[in-house]
């Protein structure tokens, strides 16, 4: 007796299509942590100046003050580029996608300009003249007192608020060693909301906020680059915000969708921040 199988008519099925599925991305922490400035109309760069110090100096009763002091001012200057990322549609594709092809694509470049525009900051840590750790180190929490006394505590100290942005698995290694009763440099009233996972970016580690920040390069392990630093070391300038466009292209049959901003990220005062370099190795344990 013949016996007529599915595999016989595959060519007459249809596969079922699920919901789209994105490919998921980090949070993004930066630019919130920068320095915001908007660039006005008419404007081509943003300068900053900054007046230096002058010396009081002791006096003697009835005597005239005679010595004079000159007040200086430097500054620096900062402009923008343009970033952005374009995806065709065709009619076609767009006629046979059972997902919204518009949507998808406008959510998809949208992730792709936010994590563009982290990765710019991020990169601006391993600029930084100061810092604590070397390469192939473990992180702890007293390289994050080190880190925020040196701020503190130089001749120009580095003006609040200060937060700290660290690579998971340099964050890790602070869990690792709250994780230990009884350890040295404990934050007070910190371990029992550590070890919930409540504490990231919400509870003060030494009164410095601590964010997490997935998109830190971390392709040479031994060689990862987080950083504590003030609102006040770098800027995010702002030309103009992303803005995403789609127009019609009769020849090609479909539509180009794209995302374009107008920014930069800078480095404005290299003695309000500190590095940290640190193994940023996955956990086992």
């Amino acid at each position: 007796m013949a016996y007529t199988t599915a595999t016989d008519l595959t060519n007459g099925q249809i596969a079922m299509v699920g919901a789209a599925r994105y490919t998921y991305e980090h949070e993004n922490v930066l630019p919130g942590l920068f320095d915001h400035r908007v660039l006005g109309a008419g404007e081509k760069s943003l300068y900053i100046p900054k007046f230096g110090r002058v010396e009081a100096k002791d006096l003697t009763d009835g005597v005239d003050m005679t010595e004079t002091q000159q007040l200086t001012i430097s500054g620096t200057e900062h402009s923008t580029d343009e970033a952005g990322c374009k995806v065709v549609i065709t009619k076609k594709l767009r006629n046979q996608l059972k997902e919204d092809a518009y949507g998808a694509t406008g959510k998809v470049i949208g992730n792709a300009m936010k994590k563009k525009i982290e990765i710019d900051g991020l990169n601006l840590f391993s600029g930084l003249s100061n810092g604590v750790g070397a390469a192939s180190t473990t992180f702890s929490t007293a390289y994050m007192q080190a880190a925020i006394t040196q701020l503190f505590g130089q001749d120009e100290p580095a003006p609040e608020p200060i937060n700290a942005v660290l690579h998971p698995y340099t964050y890790h290694d602070i869990k690792t060693n709250l994780a230990i009763p009884g350890t040295s440099n404990m934050p007070p009233n910190i371990q029992g909301t550590a070890l919930q996972g409540k504490w990231r970016g919400n509870e003060p580690l030494y009164g410095v906020p601590v964010f997490i920040a997935g998109n830190i390069d971390d392709s040479t392990a031994t060689t990862t680059y987080s950083a504590v630093f003030s609102r006040m070391t770098f800027i995010y300038l702002v030309g103009w915000e992303p803005e995403t466009w789609m127009e019609e292209d009769g020849s090609l049959r479909g539509w180009e969708i794209g995302i374009v901003a107008d920014y930069a990220c800078v480095e404005e005062d290299d003695n309000y921040g500190c590095y940290l370099l640190f193994d940023a190795t996955a956990p086992t344990t």
